[in-house]
């Protein structure tokens, strides 16, 4: 869990150093430059920081229910594997069963994206049986559920505007314009839900 963690903390600090090279740019260097993308890059980089951190929390909460070691939760008990890997966990004595069902939870995830609050929501309830879990996360950052997860969901509309529509608005074809306290509020906001997160179900 702290592993999953660390790496979420060191994938910020590369968000953090296309700030400071943003900063330099424009307030050192002056350049007449349109900057805005390095900050489009930072909140499309933030967002995948804490999908990241999501998978791997999950995938390393499900293997220890896996090894007896977490409380196995009914979603968990629910996940079912493919017939591939349980032949392979009852004929092939190594690696480890944990291995291959790693595996498992690996190509089932893949492709999924843990960025909208029910999708995170449903993620986390395979290692987390917490049944208010957005209400606990809001108490602990201090803010009321409703603004928490319409604030999110606004954070991950705006990452799917940049990356699916390159950031245009689709009615005037005009590109959306985008300030630093903008983007200096999905950073800490991301940063600080990642961290109660990871608090919650470490």
């Amino acid at each position: 869990m702290q592993r999953a963690y660390n790496q979420f903390v060191d994938s910020m600090r590369y968000v953090k150093e296309l700030d400071a090279l943003f900063i330099h740019l424009k307030d050192t260097l002056h350049l007449p430059n349109d900057l805005s993308d390095i900050l489009r890059a930072e909140i499309v980089y933030a967002v995948s920081a804490m999908d990241k951190m999501i998978h791997d929390l999950v995938r390393t909460g499900m293997i220890e229910a896996f090894q007896g070691r977490r409380v196995r939760t009914s979603k968990f008990l629910g996940f079912g594997v493919s017939t591939n890997t349980l032949t392979t966990i009852l004929t092939i004595p190594v690696p480890p069963p944990e291995y291959w069902f790693e595996q498992e939870i690996i190509e089932r995830h893949k492709t999924s994206a843990f960025q909208a609050p029910e999708k995170i929501a449903d993620a986390l309830s395979l290692i987390w049986n917490e049944q208010h879990k957005w209400h606990l996360l809001a108490v602990a950052i201090v803010i009321p559920e409703q603004d928490l997860t319409t604030a999110l969901k606004t954070i991950i509309s705006r990452r799917n505007q940049i990356v699916h529509e390159a950031d245009l608005n689709l009615l005037s074809g005009v590109r959306n314009t985008l300030n630093k306290s903008e983007t200096d509020y999905v950073i800490s906001f991301i940063e600080k839900l990642s961290e109660e997160i990871f608090k919650a179900v470490k």
